[in-house]
């Protein structure tokens, strides 16, 4: 089991990092750098809000807009709230070395418009990949994301007939967690003893079947008890890829601070 590369201890604000806003202006006369993967020039970066009660917010690096994906309607996304992926797929890029990391509030919104709501440091180094997970509550009381975990996203040696996964616990108040491949808490565990601000190895699901995106059940299991906890259901995964699979949310609660199991692509 990995823990989680280092937590950073945060004041009042949320991510920041940086990267120019893009000029739009003789687009065709631009000049792009192919990156290769892991090129030492550059760092490696993907954020997660899971800080519930979230408002939309935007990243920063050194006061620079980080955020500023485009949607399918190729305008500029308006931000992220609770749950949201920043890039939803790959990894924005920064330079290796020390960097101010905020938040903001989007300035359109109709409540504390631009207000900083995280600020830290983080130090990502040359040609290394990392995920930063906002956590903690957001409330009319505390206005402001919790110290963010950073996770360094080390790539597997992928495998065309094989899928690759891993458990992020970043929900408050739950017990450690094991996973288990199938729907009964006594079938194959593949992933155990996971707890709070934790994150495991990759582990490799073989003998899939047929297929390049096959089913797999996958059921969460409380380490202490053996009791299922949720049965995160058969979800679709492809293979040849590897995906992190996290917990997010409030344990006992409900409605959108629930504790909710969700995945996304790290790498392909």
């Amino acid at each position: 089991m990995k823990k989680l590369l280092y937590i950073l201890a945060a004041s009042i604000g949320l991510l920041s990092s940086c990267s120019k806003e893009s000029d739009y202006e003789n687009v065709e006369n631009t000049e792009y750098e192919k990156l290769a993967p892991a090129d030492p020039k550059y760092s490696y970066l993907k954020v997660l809000n899971l800080t519930p009660g979230s408002p939309v917010a935007n990243y920063y690096i050194d006061g620079t807009k980080f955020s500023a994906a485009l949607a399918s309607s190729g305008i500029e996304n308006s931000g992220y709230t609770y749950n949201g992926l920043f890039p939803d797929f790959g990894y924005a890029v920064t330079t290796p070395g020390s960097h101010k990391f905020t938040a903001k509030i989007i300035p359109t919104a109709t409540a504390d418009a631009n207000l900083e709501i995280l600020s830290t440091t983080i130090n990502p180094e040359a040609g290394k990949y990392y995920t930063i997970y906002t956590t903690g509550l957001y409330s009319a009381t505390n206005k402001a994301l919790g110290a963010p975990f950073v996770l360094e996203d080390v790539k597997p040696a992928l495998d065309t007939s094989k899928i690759f996964i891993r458990l992020v616990n970043l929900a408050t108040g739950l017990p450690n967690i094991d996973i288990v491949r199938g729907s009964l808490v006594t079938d194959p565990k593949v992933i155990t003893n996971i707890g709070y601000g934790k994150a495991s190895d990759w582990v490799s699901l073989s003998n899939l079947g047929p297929g390049a995106s096959p089913l797999v059940p996958l059921l969460y299991v409380n380490t202490a008890t053996g009791t299922a906890l949720s049965n995160a259901g058969t979800i679709t995964l492809s293979k040849g890829r590897a995906y992190t699979l996290y917990i997010r949310g409030i344990f006992g609660t409900t409605g959108t601070t629930a504790v909710t199991t969700t995945f996304y692509t790290t790498f392909f």
